[in-house]
């Protein structure tokens, strides 16, 4: 499904990565966290697009390139984080209503600047064949409470997709829906999967417990969400902490001090500076 040009760049630059592992909490004496760019650079280019994620890997430091997925109409496999087409699209209504084609018939940049009215809805091969092996990606998975899809159709087409790319080993899986999530460590238990908390669904359980019953191993929660006590518990127990959005130095420097190990920035080329410095 990828072009040989992406399998031979995974190929090349795989000796790059062997000693890096963004899913394991680091050692407490090593706040070091890993800079992970929210929809590409999307504080620069207009989320999920390619021209965002071509920033993303032309940026010197950055870690991970983070995305959303969803299924069209003919069951292909865009990337777009909203159920609905209006606020980042020219489009209007729900992306699941249109067929890949018709998808691609609108603008999915001017909204952020009229420079970018050439960009459209990538499709998650796309990104994949962009990306390749330059840096790690966070392929979060959408439900769609509305539709009725055979249990685990949108994770095991995302997977297959994934492995045929020959990019299972720089993927992570994640998903506000836990039991997606286990779907795709029931599918694939060697891959590598993350909880995202919903305070008001999840509030009260710890992150252990939230990553335990859905067998991932990294939890990831809002600036505004995370506590000093999950960080606590999530170090006892295996589990890396990832954090968005932080988009500022101070709010990045914070986290840094209290030992997150994944930081999701919308300027993450920014962000990755101040991270850097304390490597």
């Amino acid at each position: 499904m990828c072009t040989s040009s992406s399998s031979i760049s995974f190929t090349r630059t795989k000796s790059v990565f062997e000693h890096v592992n963004p899913f394991l909490p680091k050692p407490a004496e090593e706040h070091r966290p890993y800079v992970i760019a929210h929809r590409g650079i999307s504080a620069k280019a207009p989320e999920n697009t390619l021209a965002s994620f071509a920033l993303a890997t032309a940026a010197k430091g950055i870690d991970m390139v983070e995305l959303d997925v969803r299924l069209t109409k003919d069951e292909e496999v865009i990337v777009l984080h909203d159920r609905t087409l209006q606020r980042t699209t020219t489009g209007n209504g729900v992306a699941r209503n249109y067929t890949l084609n018709e998808l691609k018939n609108y603008d999915a940049g001017s909204w952020f600047d009229p420079s970018f009215k050439a960009e459209r809805i990538p499709t998650l091969l796309e990104v994949l064949q962009l990306v390749g092996s330059t840096r790690w990606i966070d392929i979060e998975i959408k439900a769609d409470p509305f539709r009725a899809d055979r249990r685990g159709f949108l994770e095991e087409k995302v997977i297959r997709m994934v492995d045929e790319c020959g990019m299972k080993d720089r993927v992570f899986y994640s998903s506000f829906d836990h039991h997606l999530i286990a779907n795709v460590k029931r599918m694939k238990p060697e891959a590598v999967t993350g909880v995202l908390y919903n305070l008001l669904r999840d509030f009260g359980r710890p992150p252990s417990k939230l990553a335990r019953r859905a067998n991932a191993s990294v939890f990831i929660c809002g600036k505004g969400e995370l506590q000093r006590s999950m960080i606590e518990d999530a170090r006892k127990n295996g589990i890396a902490v990832y954090v968005y959005t932080l988009n500022s130095i101070n709010d990045a420097q914070k986290m840094i001090q209290l030992g997150v190990d994944g930081i999701i920035s919308d300027n993450a080329d920014d962000i990755v500076s101040l991270v850097k410095r304390t490597r």
